[in-house]
């Protein structure tokens, strides 16, 4: 079926999902997103806490989690030096009690295997040879997120390929071993590829990574476990529905089915010993406050690595956000629980504050005289189509420790090692992130294909991000290049007590980035190093990863001069 036929089939799941329970957010609408999140986890009795799915619930948690295997759907292939072929094609895929649903999917063989979405495994210094065909009734592109690569190998929209089109891809992986992924990169419909499917993990190894696992005895795919995060809307036939309204194309499109691996209140049977989670922000919109719980005690962790792999040494946490786009590598000690004890992996609660810039954004409608939970009571009225709010608490992830096997107990104190880079004397680029005229703006631009919002120099570069106080959250994502950050300015309450190293920084910080959460308000200082850049003029992309956002063209290009 195609999907555009698909979606508008499944607008009359919609409205019966609507009729129980699905609008209650506009019947409650004198509430705002704390005192809803309190509604569900008190009023057990009411339509808002028991739909179907419903991630806050506990006893909803009996799916065993989705691990890729060797092959078939999500299945690991170790790249080697064989040409691949990926076809991008409209599928089916059971998610919801087994129902199948219209799906998006890269499939590929080899060595006898066929896979879709496959886990590329890669060493570095590796060559990646593939062909993208476009077997789906529009245009799309693969852009391999984090990457770094020549801007004709980034997957920019200009190389944007029409239905039955080819695109050849060969490349050097230079990166450092850590979890990257790909997805689509199609112009204007980067939103709905991914959230149909069309999006998967690139895992690269280096000599760290591979030194990690040899100490912590992990086994990807049993005790070195990749998990993509991401929330659904589905219609009563089980069937994945994207069908966002004016409100959600300007603030982002969120589901109310927490997906894991694609598996809805997932549950995974663990040992007590050390377990690595390579956690992926794949939502469209949707911000995660990642905590561990056993009942009302919050666990700490070990982050272990970010965007660009592993950090030079673990950083305990207990709550840490992220953003879509985001990578999270962490270390969780089970060693500290007994036979039988259920721990949840949680989005904790938190405030987005996206509600109130959206209203003080949205040309003076009030929004200095109003105060926060007005804005937020009068956004809900207009955008009520899912049952959970950004920033409620729920579940993501059931543990029960079922196994008695152990592992090694000490962590290595070092992991790899990162040098800073050199800034002195660098003057800071101001790069601005802005509403006008009901449009996410960066620098007072929106995209234009083949226009260079900047030129940067092939030098290391300081940029000052700064966004609006009238805004909401924005995941800035650079293509082409890593970047470090440097501080954090004007960090919101939300976020200031999770500051533990210099200059305001967060955990998620630390470490190489391609993606950087920024709150309204807020300044975020990166360094990137362009010396880096391969010959000749490159064009790549500046853009936020609410794919919302992003479809809406809050993007901008930047040139890298011959």
């Amino acid at each position: 079926m195609k999907r555009r036929k698909f979606i508008q089939s499944a607008l009359a799941g919609t409205a019966a999902f609507a009729s129980t329970g699905a609008g209650l957010l506009l019947s409650g609408c004198g509430k705002g997103p704390l005192e809803q999140r309190k509604d569900l986890v008190n009023n057990a009795g009411a339509p808002f806490a028991a739909y179907p799915h419903d991630p806050v619930r506990a006893e909803n948690f009996t799916n065993p989690l989705f691990i890729p295997g060797g092959e078939g759907p999500f299945g690991v292939l170790n790249v080697t030096d064989t040409p691949l072929t990926l076809k991008a094609r409209p599928a089916t895929f059971p998610i919801l009690d087994g129902r199948a649903s219209p799906f998006l999917l890269y499939e590929t063989s080899d060595a006898g295997k066929s896979y879709q979405n496959p886990i590329f495994r890669i060493k570095r210094d590796s060559r990646f040879t593939a062909t993208l065909q476009n077997g789906l009734n529009e245009p799309t592109i693969i852009h391999w997120h984090g990457l770094h690569l020549p801007a004709n190998m980034d997957g920019h929209p200009n190389d944007t390929i029409a239905a039955g089109q080819n695109y050849p891809y060969a490349f050097t992986v230079t990166n450092r071993g850590g979890t990257y992924w790909y997805h689509s990169h199609a112009d204007q419909l980067t939103a709905e590829q991914a959230y149909g499917g069309l999006a998967s993990f690139f895992i690269v190894e280096d000599d760290d990574e591979l030194q990690l696992a040899r100490v912590l005895d992990l086994k990807f795919g049993e005790t070195d476990l990749p998990l993509v995060i991401q929330d659904k809307r589905f219609n009563a036939a089980g069937e994945l529905v994207y069908q966002p309204n004016p409100m959600e194309r300007m603030m982002g499109y969120l589901g109310d089915i927490v997906l894991v691996n694609l598996t809805p209140n997932a549950y995974l049977e663990i040992g007590p010993r050390f377990y690595r989670f390579r956690c992926l922000n794949g939502s469209n919109a949707r911000v995660y406050k990642l905590g561990f719980m056993r009942g009302k005690e919050q666990l700490a962790y070990q982050v272990i690595g970010t965007d660009g792999g592993l950090l030079d040494r673990p950083y305990p946490a207990k709550e840490v956000f992220l953003a879509p786009a985001e990578r999270l590598d962490v270390l969780f000690d089970a060693s500290q629980l007994r036979q039988g004890d259920t721990v949840f992996l949680k989005s904790l609660a938190f405030d987005p504050m996206e509600l109130d810039g959206a209203m003080g954004g949205m040309g003076g409608m009030g929004g200095g005289m109003m105060g926060g939970r007005q804005r937020n009571n009068q956004m809900s009225q207009m955008d009520g189509n899912t049952r959970l709010a950004n920033g409620l608490e729920f579940n993501l992830l059931k543990l029960v420790v079922a196994k008695a096997a152990q592992g090694p107990r000490e962590v290595p104190a070092r992991l790899s090692t990162l040098a800073p880079l050199d800034t002195a004397g660098v003057r800071p680029r101001r790069v601005t992130l802005s509403m006008g005229h009901m449009q996410w703006l960066i620098n007072g631009q929106s995209f234009q294909r083949d226009t260079a919002a900047f030129e940067v120099l092939r030098a290391v570069e300081v940029w000052d991000i700064e966004n609006a106080t009238n805004s909401m959250i924005h995941p800035m994502h650079l293509h082409g290049f890593s970047f470090q950050v440097l501080g954090r300015s004007n960090s919101p309450a939300a976020l200031r007590p999770l500051a533990t190293a210099s200059g305001g920084r967060v955990v998620t910080d630390l470490g190489w980035k391609d993606t950087v959460m920024i709150w309204p308000g807020e300044t975020v200082r990166i360094a990137v190093d362009f010396r880096q850049a391969f010959p000749g003029a490159q064009l790549f992309l500046f853009h936020c990863h609410n794919l919302e956002h992003e479809d809406g063209n809050m993007m901008v290009n930047y040139r890298i001069p011959a």
